[in-house]
């Protein structure tokens, strides 16, 4: 049964072990059918090739009881026991005289590259793959001869590269359409600006610089005016082509450090701490006043972000109580004649958040 793990967390079968460290425990014990051959036929071993055997079964021994202990190994028990196993293959291929192993060893040496390729950064992939290479070229130069041993050699590194390759070029290719998919779920597709889905991921990084800071969180709670009307006179085409350049506006004055999403329909929310947010709503006016197209309403809400002991925190629920507020004032300078903004100071947002490993930044 194979469990899904949390995000950043490597997947677990049978409760508690990774595919690598399991490919590992199978890469070592590789050596196994080498070690009953020579068992069965001694003849076949070279001479004083038994220590060698000997100290193979050993390792592999060590490497499987490890494995199997741990559970998910870590990136340098990895190298260290894949490699052995590795080398472990070559050796018992070495002492036991029969070329017909030479195509069986490349096979056995491409799992721990093809399997680090799938899950293991490049920094380990490479030294694992050209250990694998060097292992197999080796027996093939050993076991074989003349023209058979050039064509040992490239088939050799061909079993050893090609799964490797396929397998990194499949592990690319899963975390770009991972990466395409997340960004269209967190994203809204005409404006590109941030859905409340991907609003509620970013905004705990800010609640808990804004509870470890004592700084006041501001909320923008932006609004186009008398949109309906450029609908109806106009039609929905040039409505979306306000939308998309309202929304270019706002991420373009509200800096780098603020969260800008578009909540649905005309409304838009632009987060931040209140040093990078002062006067920001101003700014806001007059840059969409300035395109000449429409004006807006701003409903401006800041509170402080206060230390909790309740252990579960929802984002999404700080986020709504905030935009309730800034909502408020947003109403107010509707009612005032729109095209201006109006203020709320609200209650202080209880957090008890702490950044967490999968927190995605916001930048």
């Amino acid at each position: 049964m194979v469990r899904r793990a949390s995000e950043g967390t490597p997947r677990l079968v049978w409760g508690r072990y990774d595919i690598r460290s399991l490919a590992v425990a199978c890469a070592a014990s590789g050596a196994v059918p080498l070690l009953v051959v020579a068992l069965l036929v001694p003849s076949l071993v070279r001479p004083n090739g038994v220590w060698a055997l000997a100290a193979v079964s050993v390792f592999t021994a060590v490497t499987v009881a490890v494995t199997f202990r741990v559970g998910v190994l870590d990136d340098r028990q990895f190298v260290l026991l894949g490699s052995g196993g590795m080398v472990g293959v070559a050796v018992s291929a070495f002492v036991i005289v029969d070329p017909a192993l030479t195509m069986g060893v490349g096979a056995m040496l491409g799992v721990v590259p093809a399997i680090a390729a799938s899950g293991s950064p490049r920094r380990i992939t490479v030294p694992l793959t050209a250990i694998a290479i060097a292992a197999a070229v080796s027996v093939c130069i050993v076991e074989t001869g003349g023209a058979v041993r050039l064509v040992a050699v490239g088939a050799t590194i061909t079993t050893v590269l090609v799964p490797t390759i396929l397998m990194a070029s499949l592990r690319s290719s899963v975390t770009a359409m991972t990466a395409r998919l997340v960004d269209l779920a967190d994203t809204d597709p005409l404006t590109g600006l941030l859905n409340r889905r991907g609003l509620t991921a970013r905004v705990a990084v800010l609640l808990d610089q804004a509870c470890s800071s004592g700084v006041p969180l501001q909320a923008c709670l932006v609004d186009i005016d008398h949109f309906k009307s450029v609908n109806d006179d106009f039609g929905h085409a040039i409505g979306d082509d306000v939308l998309v350049e309202v929304a270019a506006t706002l991420h373009a004055v509200a800096g780098p450090d603020a969260v800008v999403a578009r909540l649905g329909g005309e409304e838009f929310l632009v987060l931040g701490l209140v040093p990078s947010m002062g006067g920001v709503e101003a700014t806001i006016l007059a840059a969409v006043r300035g395109g000449g197209t429409v004006t807006v309403s701003v409903g401006v809400a800041r509170c402080t972000v206060v230390p909790s002991d309740h252990e579960v925190c929802d984002a999404g629920a700080a986020v709504d109580a905030v935009t309730t507020t800034a909502d408020r004032a947003l109403y107010a300078a509707k009612s005032y004649g729109r095209d201006q903004a109006a203020y709320v100071l609200a209650e202080p947002l209880p957090w008890a958040g702490a950044v967490r490993k999968d927190s995605l930044s916001f930048e």
